[in-house]
């Protein structure tokens, strides 16, 4: 029973237990070993009384490290807060209001109606009177070319052509040119009255005052045919003209 408090104080990092007293016998009398056991040392006072003392060299020496705390209670899980806000949900209100309208055409129209007063003078100036043309006018989407049906009235004559109008440009201001094929007939006495093959030239400007809109400033001068015993053959009378009018396109 003397031993346990040396062992007791081996288990718990002290190296020799005191004794109980100062001239007591040491913890480990009792084992009977000489000098004591280790961790203590032989002391004699002035009186020669030997007592045992606990030696704190050895217990710096062979004490142990230092246990190691006790961990503590694990931290706490929290898990982390998103920083996303996810979006409303789309609505999905219908708002349908009836039937879909067509689509607005963005572009110009095809189809023109041209109107153009003027005047015309007949074998080169020998007479003259006025004269009025109306014309029909087809174009695409875009570009100068029109295909072009024309009907001219005067006094003396009657012309029914077709044939083609470009304009140069795309401006409001389009200077053309056209040429065209067709019959014609005098109405004159002394003229041949049928119809007959005939074809003309004309130049002009167009101004357009809007994309569909235009007023039209043209000369044109037309060459007839005419009946000979041999056949068909051009005339020496030529019609020049001079017309302003407008035109618009749907």
């Amino acid at each position: 029973m003397l031993l346990a408090p040396m062992f007791l104080a081996a288990a718990i990092g002290q190296a020799c237990p005191a004794p109980p007293s100062r001239f007591g016998p040491p913890p480990c009398a009792a084992a009977n070993v000489p000098g004591c056991v280790p961790g203590y040392r032989r002391l004699v006072d002035a009186r020669g009384r030997v007592t045992y003392a606990c030696d704190p060299a050895y217990g710096a020496v062979t004490a142990g490290p230092e246990p190691l705390a006790a961990p503590g209670a694990p931290p706490v899980y929290a898990p982390p807060q998103p920083s996303y806000v996810p979006p409303p949900a789309p609505s999905y209100q219908s708002h349908y209001a009836g039937p879909l309208a067509p689509p607005r055409r963005e572009g110009r129209g095809q189809v023109g109606i041209v109107l153009m007063p003027g005047g015309a003078t007949l074998d080169r100036g020998a007479s003259s009177d006025g004269a009025g043309a109306v014309a029909m006018e087809l174009r695409g989407w875009r570009g100068g070319a029109r295909l072009r049906f024309d009907f001219e009235y005067t006094r003396f004559t009657r012309a029914a052509e077709v044939g083609m109008k470009y304009d140069f440009g795309d401006g409001p201001v389009r200077p053309f040119l056209a040429l065209g094929i067709g019959g014609a007939r005098f109405e004159r006495d002394d003229l041949d009255r049928d119809w007959h093959p005939s074809g003309s030239i004309s130049g002009g400007l167009d101004l357009y005052l809007d994309r569909d809109f235009f007023v039209t400033f043209e000369a044109k001068q037309r060459a007839f045919t005419h009946d000979t015993p041999s056949g068909l053959e051009a005339s020496a009378i030529h019609q020049t003209s001079f017309f302003v009018g407008a035109g618009f396109y749907f």
